[in-house]
């Protein structure tokens, strides 16, 4: 009698299990497809996911925890790195990173970004390292590096440039030694690009969008336009996702737009760019129906640093998620048909904290700017995030260095 309780308790168990476990259904054909976040396929209720995705909604990367002794990314405790992209070429895998730009005396004393940032190349043998430090591909002041190779091959560099008259002086106490942000008008810090045929160079680069000095409106959320990444269509055409924010945030806090994201396009990588966003594409405000488990309620949108990427299902973002909790550390993903119209997910998409293979674990007081390797299809292999386990705010280098934590590889599977 007792066995026969037990096993109905097993089975009772197991039925409730079964039904929380599928609570979510998704809906076959198209329509599926976004069920499934745009990385994966619905079949008989449940998606089934693209390879390095997983979740009953395949909206989380299947992240493993990496091994001190293997390659992990690059840190380097006299230049300070804050994330980039890698390319290979010519038998070598390049890592072109944001980074402390002097870094010898007396000018390494400016630990602002907005100070000390250039573009520089790291060599190594595989796609997480090791890696080494190569040569500076783009002076001070470049930042927010972001590289992917146009259709036609050419090599192209995202960044923010500094635009319009010359560089704050390296040590004024007034700016680039001073405790605060914004050491100069925003609209110096312009979205740019450079371009080469080799990852060796030379560079050349413009400015493509609000160049000096910049928007009239200087209370528009899209005064300050920066933090570029882009993605390529079938016919080479681009969709690029930035940074938006006013040049001047109103005297009324409650009027301050915060961090936004925008879409621009061109026909062609060489351009011209223009901004088709009306609005922030997520909203100004979070989503009412957010779970409060995960989203502060109440909070304006705040997210910056996009990396955009298309694969054959649609379009994918990931951003540095600046809502509340862990506004610092905190990751979120959205997808897109077109490139245009997008879903945002309340989810969070790297761990704040990330367990090591041995099981120690690193606090990060920072995990930010987000980027991909991926494969010929547009699946992930690593994600790259700067971190920092000591607290610094979001100005200045710390002792920030590049993270590549591998995503698990497997076929397309069903999430049990």
């Amino acid at each position: 009698m007792q066995s026969c309780d037990r096993n109905l308790i097993i089975v009772a168990f197991l039925c409730l299990f079964a039904a929380t476990a599928r609570a979510f259904e998704c809906r076959d054909g198209s329509q599926g497809e976004e069920d499934c976040a745009l990385n994966g396929f619905c079949h008989s209720t449940r998606c089934v996911c693209d390879p390095g995705w997983t979740g009953e909604r395949c909206n989380f990367l299947d992240l493993l925890a990496p091994n001190r002794s293997e390659p992990h990314g690059y840190y380097n405790g006299t230049m300070p790195t804050w994330g980039g992209d890698v390319i290979f070429e010519n038998g070598l895998y390049h890592l072109f990173v944001t980074a402390k730009g002097y870094t010898q005396p007396p000018l390494d004393q400016s630990d602002n970004y907005e100070c000390n940032t250039a573009i520089v190349r790291l060599e190594g043998p595989g796609p997480a390292g090791p890696y080494k430090f190569a040569q500076v591909a783009l002076p001070v002041y470049h930042h927010e590096a972001h590289a992917i190779r146009a259709p036609d091959g050419t090599l192209l560099i995202y960044m923010i440039k500094f635009d319009g008259g010359d560089l704050p002086p390296q040590l004024s106490n007034e700016t680039c030694l001073a405790p605060g942000c914004h050491v100069y008008n925003f609209s110096h810090q312009a979205t740019a690009m450079a371009w080469s045929d080799s990852v060796y160079g030379p560079w050349r680069e413009k400015v493509v969008l609000n160049p000096w000095p910049g928007p009239a409106d200087r209370y528009s959320w899209l005064c300050q336009t920066n933090c570029p990444s882009v993605a390529f269509a079938q016919n080479g055409s681009v969709v690029m996702a930035l940074r938006a924010v006013q040049c001047n945030q109103p005297p009324d806090r409650a009027n301050w737009t915060y961090e936004k994201i925008a879409i621009a396009t061109a026909p062609h990588w060489t351009g011209p760019y223009t901004i088709v966003s009306k609005e922030p594409i997520f909203g100004y405000e979070v989503p009412a129906d957010w779970p409060p488990e995960l989203v502060t309620p109440g909070q304006p949108m705040r997210n910056e640093d996009p990396f955009i990427w298309r694969t054959h299902r649609g379009y994918h973002m990931l951003v540095h998620s600046q809502l509340l909790p862990h506004s610092r550390s905190r990751g979120a993903y959205a997808f897109s048909r077109d490139g245009l119209d997008w879903t945002l997910l309340p989810e969070f998409s790297w761990q704040v904290n990330m367990t090591w293979a041995d099981g120690d674990v690193s606090f990060f007081q920072r995990r930010q700017a987000p980027g991909l390797y991926l494969d010929k299809d547009g699946f992930p292999l690593y994600l790259l995030t700067p971190v920092d386990e000591l607290y610094s705010d979001g100005c200045h280098w710390g002792r920030g260095w590049t993270l590549m934590q591998p995503v698990k590889r497997t076929a397309m599977h069903f999430v049990t």
